[in-house]
């Protein structure tokens, strides 16, 4: 499927742009990323521009998880699989808590002599925000993924005082200040991933930021050049919303 036709599928469902989609779409389409780990989908947008990349490029799998509430939302995964038939390319987990605990069994199904056997050529970073469940995340998701795969993290600025669902419920009424007023993927991504050995190829643009886990010394994954996929796309408008997105996402703690 090309890019137009699946924006104009999800044309003005949240949480992704079209800007942001045309990125990751290029992305998948245009390298050997076939096999993909999304965490959070929400309505299920950024699942499908993945997809559509995929079958345009004959084929892939995404492995994506959210929370049991994900089935509750208008429109639903479900029914954007239904409008894009692209339901051949996805398999979706809903978790009772987080996908953290879905993480461990993936993790004991490729247990192989004591070693985790890597699944994944990228993975797309986007559910609690949460900088325990995610760091969690982050290191569970590093067993799965392949040497020289990429770790896309979104919404990096974001926090929970900024988030109009989230800022008055009791979960966030019970943290400190500084938890309620600090972006917990920024501190994941600075604290974490760029000083983890294992991981290179820094970039932050808006929202996202995008790191690589070291290919091995025989692995043949390519390096993807992030500046190309950038310039190839229209990327104004990424900028333009990076704040806006913020005041109306939904996180899940």
């Amino acid at each position: 499927m090309e890019f137009k036709q699946i924006a104009g599928i999800v044309a003005g469902i949240p949480h992704m742009t079209s800007a942001q989609g045309e990125i990751i779409y290029s992305l998948v389409r245009n390298s050997n990323i076939s096999n993909i780990l999304e965490l959070g989908f929400a309505h299920g947008v950024s699942t499908c521009y993945m997809a559509a990349a995929l079958q345009a490029k004959g084929g892939g799998k995404i492995m994506t998880i959210d929370r049991m509430q994900a089935k509750e939302r208008e429109p639903s995964i479900h029914d954007l699989l239904e409008k894009t038939k692209l339901d051949k390319y996805i398999d979706i987990i809903f978790a009772n808590k987080t996908y953290n605990w879905e993480l461990m069994k993936l993790i004991e199904e490729n247990t192989k002599d004591g070693v985790c056997q890597p699944q994944f050529d990228f993975c797309f970073l986007d559910g609690a925000h949460n900088f325990e469940i995610d760091c969690a995340a982050f290191f569970l998701a590093d067993k799965l993924l392949k040497p020289g795969a990429y770790l896309l993290l979104d919404d990096l600025f974001w926090t929970y005082d900024s988030s109009p669902s989230l800022k008055n419920t009791d979960f966030v009424r019970q943290m400190d200040d500084e938890e309620r007023n600090i972006p917990h993927i920024k501190k994941l991504f600075d604290l974490v991933i760029m000083q983890h050995p294992d991981y290179t190829d820094f970039k932050v643009e808006g929202e996202w930021a995008w790191a690589r886990k070291k290919p091995g010394a025989k692995d043949a994954s390519a390096k993807i050049n992030l500046e190309e996929i950038y310039g190839n796309a229209s990327v104004g408008s990424i900028l333009k919303n990076a704040f806006k997105k913020l005041k109306t996402r939904k996180a899940y703690h």
